[in-house]
């Protein structure tokens, strides 16, 4: 994006307070990521803290012929993944979310679908690591296979098997 950019350069050539722009703009995006993957609050916001902190340490080495939130998003899923496998401890995956511009459900209908989507967070939590971030990568994030390719440092037709094979497991498992 090129406004990032602007942001970017001036931080490169010594205006380290431009730099908070740029978290403005992607600070919820990134924490809300990094929630879905660690189930903490208090961690996600640390993880975000520290991955806004490991990516103004490095500017000095982004292109910017590159994508700044693609680049962001590979830094804060890294820096979650040593923290996970540190901690080695996954807990429950909570996708829901409320839209209040939804119709209206009827209240059993609502029950219904809020266990489906509890079996359905609780399916994507037991899938493989990289499984589990290339389904939130591209359904949370809505994220295109080029960048999560990028993010996650693996060739396209890798995320396109990653994420067939996330999503027959889910299925076969919410078949259940």
């Amino acid at each position: 994006m090129k406004e990032d950019n602007y942001w970017i350069r001036r931080v490169k050539n010594g205006k380290r307070n431009d730099f908070s722009p740029l978290v403005k703009r992607y600070k919820d995006s990134i924490f809300y990521f990094i929630l879905k993957m660690v189930q903490n609050e208090e961690d996600a916001v640390d993880l975000t803290q520290e991955s806004f902190i490991k990516a103004f340490n490095k500017i000095s080495k982004f292109k910017e012929e590159y994508s700044f939130k693609n680049w962001l998003f590979t830094i804060a899923s890294h820096h979650t993944i040593d923290f996970l496998r540190k901690k080695k401890q996954l807990k429950e995956t909570d996708l829901l979310e409320i839209d209040i511009d939804r119709p209206y459900v009827s209240p059993i209908d609502a029950v219904i679908k809020d266990e489906r989507m509890k079996k359905l967070s609780c399916e994507i939590n037991l899938l493989p690591e990289n499984y589990r971030m290339v389904i939130l990568l591209k359904h949370k994030e809505e994220l295109k296979i080029e960048e999560i390719s990028e993010i996650m440092g693996v060739p396209h037709g890798t995320v396109k098997v990653w994420l067939h094979r996330a999503r027959e497991q889910l299925r076969k498992r919410m078949a259940k």
